[in-house]
């Protein structure tokens, strides 16, 4: 249990010195507003605002690890195919964060930008 909140807690505090993820983000598709908040010593982003109010609610970032240099893997929920897919996050900027979802071990990839709320 103690281990458990000393990595949550790293985690953390690597999240708020190198770059800052919490918070809110416009996708660039679908008119969506993605947040990121802390729960329980673990980051995910879940859907606030969405022009498909069915949406609203879901939490479409999830296990997210830190790699180096202000790069995250994570999964990435797509809520038209209803199933997760790997991904990876990288802030371009701090008010950007660039979103590649992958499958098939790589071979498909779309890439996104969102941008800081």
């Amino acid at each position: 249990m103690l281990i458990n909140f000393l990595l949550a807690t790293a985690f953390y505090f690597s999240f708020n010195y190198s770059n800052n993820i919490e918070g809110r983000w416009k996708t660039e598709l679908d008119n969506s507003v993605v947040e990121f908040a802390m729960n329980s010593g673990v980051v995910s982003g879940k859907i606030i605002a969405s022009d498909d109010k069915k949406n609203i609610g879901i939490v479409v970032i999830k296990s997210i690890v830190a790699i180096k240099n202000g790069k995250y893997e994570c999964n990435i929920y797509d809520p038209k195919l209803k199933r997760y897919f790997d991904a990876t996050l990288a802030f371009l900027d701090k008010d950007r964060l660039q979103v590649k979802a992958s499958c098939c071990f790589g071979l498909f990839n779309e890439t996104y930008t969102w941008k800081r709320l």
